[in-house]
């Protein structure tokens, strides 16, 4: 009886070791075959976004299996997020100033304003400037101010002058510069693993298209960097544009005969465009008299001859 028990123990437990046995083979090949299957699919989504449509070699799945394998990995897997950079402000100042100045004055406000502005490390960027017939001059500068700096020298340049208006203006470009970063971050990943898969064609028609991707998202790289660089440089100098009008004399102390000489001059400019514009119009006058003359002596010939007769 106890034999009998032995015996079927031990059968029990053959059973059991040849059913572990076939559960942990065919796990294995289970899970061969899914990892095949991940490889298949990357590979013919890799192939799909560089626009590949020959039929893979065994060459080039071996090449791409490699890269997955190595780089594109580690270069395709989105950033980690305690990686990214944390959020800085970055403000771009402008203001508009427009100023009222006695005549002749803006050349004093002029010199004024550029010390300012040379002594806080800023410069000109640009200057306009117009004169009326009474010599009175209107004129617009602009001023690239350190953004440290921006609101002592707009305190500064405010007492050069009476100023009638002031309008300062900002903005926020803090969450589009952290977007820019992002976006060069994942462009320079796309081009590194693009240039390690050029290296590595098989074909001629494969060479060709990975480089066809490949200008394309370094134009697009060149893009966002140049952007990066202006937003840099908006933020770090702010713009004040000066706007200065010179203003005539009061009118005190004119009296009768400064308006006599007003009326005088008046008529003098009105005179002057009168000629002008008899002369623009003497070609035609003469014409018109040219035309008048012969009907006049048409007519003229016409009623001597009814007379005659």
């Amino acid at each position: 009886m106890t034999q009998r028990r032995w015996i079927g123990v031990a059968t029990v437990l053959v059973l059991l070791l040849v059913f572990s046995v076939a559960m942990v083979l065919g796990c294995g090949e289970e899970q061969g075959s899914r990892v095949e299957s991940d490889e298949a699919l990357w590979y013919e989504a890799e192939m799909d976004r560089a626009g590949v449509e020959e039929s893979p070699t065994a060459e080039t799945k071996d090449m791409l299996s490699e890269s997955a394998a190595g780089e594109s990995g580690a270069l395709s897997s989105p950033p980690n997020s305690s990686t990214l950079p944390q959020l800085q402000l970055m403000v771009i100042k402008t203001a508009l100033m427009e100023m009222d100045t006695e005549k002749g004055g803006y050349a004093r406000i002029r010199e004024d304003a550029l010390a300012i502005a040379s002594a806080a490390g800023g410069y000109v960027e640009g200057e306009s400037a117009s004169r009326d017939d009474e010599g009175l001059t209107y004129a617009t500068l602009t001023l690239r101010i350190p953004s440290e700096k921006f609101d002592e020298v707009v305190s500064d340049v405010a007492d050069l002058g009476e100023v009638v208006s002031t309008q300062v203006s900002t903005n926020d470009v803090s969450a589009e510069y952290v977007d820019m970063e992002s976006r060069l971050r994942h462009l320079q990943a796309e081009e590194a693993f693009y240039l390690s898969l050029i290296a590595k064609a098989q074909t001629v028609q494969e060479m060709i298209t990975i480089q066809e991707h490949l200008d394309a998202i370094q134009l697009e790289k060149e893009q966002v960097q140049g952007r990066m660089n202006f937003l840099d440089q908006q933020v770090g100098y702010s713009t004040l544009t000066l706007s200065v009008d010179e203003t005539g004399p009061e009118d005190e102390g004119e009296g009768f005969w400064a308006s006599v000489g007003d009326a005088f001059r008046s008529f003098g400019r009105g005179m002057g465009q009168l000629a002008v514009g008899f002369f623009y119009a003497l070609p035609y006058l003469l014409i018109a008299a040219a035309i008048a003359i012969v009907i006049w002596l048409l007519m003229r010939r016409s009623r001597k001859n009814s007379t005659e007769l």
